[in-house]
C-alpha cells in the first residue's frame, strides 16, 4: 500500500509538472510571458513528461519495479549518492569562491557579491546540517 501511494503522488507530480511547462509554454506563445518563462516551462514539460513515463512503467511492470526497488535500497548506490553531494557542494563552494575573486578582479562588484553571498549560505547550510547530525547520530 505504502509503494502505491508513493507511486501515486509521484505521478500527480509528474503530471503537475508537465501541465505547468504546458501552460508556461502556452502563455508564451500568445504573448503573456517572454521567452525566459518559455524556456522554463518546455523544461518542466519535458521533465514531467519523461517522470511521468518512468512512474507508468514503475506501476505496470513488476520486473522493472523490483530492479527499481532493488537498486534504490541498496547501500552501495545510497553511499555513493550521499558522497556525490558531498562533492558537489565542494566543487560548488570553489567554483562560486574563485568566481568572486575574477568577478571582483573585472569590475563586476554585484557579481562578486552574489557569488561571495552564495558562499556563504551554502557554508552556513553546511554548519546547520553539521549541528543537527551530530545530535542525532
Amino acid at each position: 500500500m505504502k509503494c502505491k501511494f508513493g507511486s501515486n503522488r509521484r505521478m500527480i507530480l509528474s503530471v503537475f509538472w508537465a501541465v505547468l511547462g504546458a501552460v508556461l509554454v502556452g502563455c508564451n506563445m500568445v504573448g503573456l510571458l517572454d521567452d525566459y518563462w518559455c524556456g522554463m516551462g518546455a523544461g518542466l514539460l519535458g521533465v514531467g513528461v519523461v517522470q511521468t513515463i518512468r512512474n507508468i512503467r514503475y506501476l505496470r511492470s513488476a520486473e522493472y519495479r523490483e530492479k527499481v526497488d532493488t537498486t534504490n535500497a541498496d547501500e552501495r548506490n545510497k553511499f555513493l549518492a550521499n558522497k556525490a553531494w558531498a562533492w558537489a557542494g565542494y566543487l560548488y563552494v570553489m567554483a562560486a569562491a574563485i568566481a568572486t575573486i575574477v568577478f571582483q578582479i573585472i569590475g563586476k562588484q554585484e557579481l562578486a557579491t552574489a557569488a561571495g553571498f552564495s558562499v556563504c549560505v551554502i557554508m552556513v547550510f553546511h554548519w546547520l546540517s553539521y549541528l543537527y547530525l551530530q545530535k542525532k547520530y
